[in-house]
């Protein structure tokens, strides 16, 4: 039964405070929970609403549950009141967020690094296309949003639990491991003219209002920007970093 208290609590952890104090976070709908399952994420409670509990969504997702992990049933006021949201998906799930990381001693592969992405939606949308086109290993620096914020959740739609995430991550510490450090911007070479030799790489994505900062901006080796075949002013920070992570998993 969710008392007065839990749902306190559970209110709080769409707060950043929150979430830190409780070591826990949210994630809502059905889509996002079935790949935590299949994760196997630390799941330690799933909520749903006994209208949601009678649906067809109900029946292809409760295979995945286990014995120890049954869901709560609670109403759809109280979902409302937990999630902040006017329409709540009527499934909800509590995680237990993962160990702070640090980069590994040995860094390999290619990265995604988010210079000060302070908008949830923007954020959501680059691990989800980081996720889709390969580039599984994401740094992201001081000032970035809480890639566990709600917004990034829903934005991600299940990305998380198929990335390795770093935050506070200083761009300097892949000098040393011999990337090619990409910084996406406007005044660049062509990203289509671009030969990369096979050498891994660190793609870095800036803010939509203030681009590659400037104390970053000084340790990218090649600046690469996106053709324009049309008008308008230009691409967001969130279509930009997912067409240039498309092309560069594909050179």
């Amino acid at each position: 039964m969710t008392s007065k208290t839990d749902i306190k609590q559970l209110s709080r952890l769409s707060t950043k405070k929150g979430r830190n104090e409780y070591g826990l976070y949210l994630i809502e709908g059905l889509r996002i929970i079935r790949s935590a399952l299949r994760a196997q994420a630390p799941i330690n409670r799933i909520f749903v609403t006994a209208r949601f509990e009678e649906s067809v969504d109900y029946q292809s997702i409760s295979n995945l549950f286990n014995k120890i992990l049954k869901p709560e049933i609670i109403d759809e006021k109280t979902m409302k009141q937990i999630t902040q949201t006017v329409t709540p998906s009527g499934i909800l799930a509590v995680c237990s967020l993962p160990k702070i990381t640090e980069l590994p001693s040995t860094i390999a592969s290619n990265w995604l690094y988010l210079d000060k992405i302070a908008d949830p939606g923007n954020l959501g949308t680059l691990l989800r296309s980081a996720a889709w086109f390969g580039t599984t290993q994401v740094a992201l620096s001081p000032h970035c949003a809480d890639p566990f914020n709600p917004k990034v959740m829903r934005g991600g739609m299940g990305a998380h639990f198929s990335l390795q995430m770093v935050t506070n991550c200083d761009l300097r510490q892949f000098k040393s491991s011999d990337h090619l450090i990409i910084g996406a911007d406007h005044r660049g070479m062509s990203i289509v003219d671009f030969n990369n030799n096979a050498k891994d790489w660190v793609l870095v994505i800036g803010s939509e209002a203030h681009g590659i900062s400037k104390e970053n901006s000084n340790h990218i080796e090649y600046s690469l920007s996106i053709p324009a075949n049309g008008s308008g002013n230009s691409l967001n920070a969130a279509v930009a970093g997912s067409i240039m992570l498309y092309c560069l998993n594909n050179l």
